[in-house]
């Protein structure tokens, strides 16, 4: 997942014609009405964005693993694929910022990863507009909260998840000030939690402070970590411990009558470095038991050359992800999403037969009546590529074409892989 290039797929002869053609077939590039792009101001409204290749095309060079010098991010851009049918993978994205330290950079995220890459480049695309930008420290803040907010967290008395009754406690009420790249995360009694107190990347616009408190859930003895952008609307999340294999287990969960005293001091956070949050005490094994969960800012590391980002949801991210993938549809995509009477999908096995079958293809100066279906269309991470079907009937057999319009080209499928081609949708063939 998340290769860059169909190389890495099926071979670098996919981008290199094969049998008695001398012009390469398969061209994939970024194909315009498949994406959505737009920004966001420096207030967060929804700027669109046209040059939908160059924001596809960042971070393609030679990479960079360290952002120099007092960072200013000027925008962000997000170029999300639209659901083109509605069995193919929705989730495939690209964020673009753009930045300057002591060079200018720009630093991408592709689907939904929490790593980066980056590149120095000589000049900004046209739509990034430099005259003020955002400067954001390099390190984290945590800092008491005002007593307001501590109030407003008192008056809700009870927050509901998934159906439990989860009592915060505010007093535990702090804030914390983003940084530029990285991770805040929380251990308590030296054992690290699952989910982190905070995850920063860079972005063009203002982001607020975020707040932190913890709650309790008294019928289960569990205790959550209640996460906010606003003060007012708080997102809780049970506190696991990631050296544990099992979520479920005592250790993860029972904490019998919980006290928390905070114990914080309003700092900046240096890298890799701990500071005391709270004191637990509650009932462990019988005996009670005092326990301190601290804070410690892990920064980002951005990809080196030839690495491959991780997804953040390997475990349920389905596998049609991978390319390439294959499509016959009977309609252009004008930015909706195609029904299942208006297209056919290979499928994954299917879809590299289909990449052989055109490798073999050859150039000709012809082509020959529209099929029912008569588009393809090529997919494989970000980029695709699209043609156009026709035919023609003999006697024992049809002749396959396929056109390629942005090139104006047309390619004959050899007889063999026309016969193979439609195999794989027969319900081409019956349109014949």
């Amino acid at each position: 997942m998340f290769k860059r290039g169909i190389a890495m797929l099926v071979g670098a002869s996919l981008l290199s014609a094969c049998g008695t053609s001398d012009i390469e077939v398969i061209q994939l590039d970024y194909i315009k009405d498949q994406w959505n792009v737009e920004s966001y101001s420096k207030e967060g409204k929804i700027v669109p964005i046209h040059e939908t290749k160059e924001v596809l095309a960042a971070c393609e060079g030679e990479r960079t693993t360290e952002l120099k010098g007092d960072v200013t991010v000027y925008q962000t851009v997000i170029a999300g694929r639209e659901e083109l049918v509605s069995s193919l993978n929705p989730y495939m994205m690209k964020v673009v910022t753009y930045l300057e330290g002591d060079e200018r950079y720009v630093v991408c995220r592709e689907s939904y990863t929490n790593q980066l890459m980056a590149e120095t480049v000589d000049a900004f695309p046209s739509f990034v507009g430099t005259s003020e930008g955002i400067r954001v420290p390099r390190l984290p803040s945590i800092d008491q909260t005002p007593s307001s907010l501590k109030d407003k967290l008192a008056e809700a008395d009870v927050l509901d998840f998934d159906g439990k009754q989860i009592t915060p406690f505010p007093h535990t009420l702090l804030e914390v000030t983003p940084a530029l790249y990285g991770n805040l995360e929380i251990e308590l009694d030296g054992k690290v939690i699952r989910h982190p107190i905070a995850q920063f990347e860079p972005i063009g616009i203002e982001m607020p402070n975020q707040q932190i408190a913890i709650g309790y859930e008294k019928e289960t003895s569990r205790p959550y970590v209640l996460y906010s952008y606003d003060g007012r609307f708080f997102v809780p999340h049970p506190i696991e411990f990631v050296e544990l294999k099992d979520p479920e287990s005592k250790e993860n969960i029972v904490f019998s009558e919980l006290s928390i005293q905070s114990i914080v001091e309003s700092r900046e956070l240096n890298e890799k470095e701990s500071i005391p949050l709270y004191e637990f005490t509650y009932i462990k094994k019988g005996q009670q038991v005092t326990e301190t969960m601290s804070a410690r800012f892990v920064p980002g590391t951005l990809l080196k050359e030839d690495e491959e980002p991780t997804p953040m949801f390997e475990d349920w991210m389905p596998a049609y992800e991978e390319g390439p993938r294959v499509i016959a549809h009977r309609e252009t995509f004008d930015g909706k999403t195609l029904s299942h009477p208006d297209f056919l999908e290979a499928s994954k096995k299917e879809s590299k037969e289909v990449v052989k079958i055109l490798e073999e293809a050859v150039s000709v100066n012809r082509s020959g009546e529209s099929l029912d279906f008569r588009y393809l269309t090529l997919i494989d991470g970000l980029k695709g590529q699209e043609f156009e079907i026709s035919y023609t009937q003999r006697s024992k057999k049809v002749d396959i074409y396929l056109t390629d319009p942005l090139r104006d080209q047309t390619f004959k499928l050899s007889s063999e892989g026309a016969e193979a081609f439609l195999d794989i949708f027969p319900r081409m063939r019956e349109s014949l």
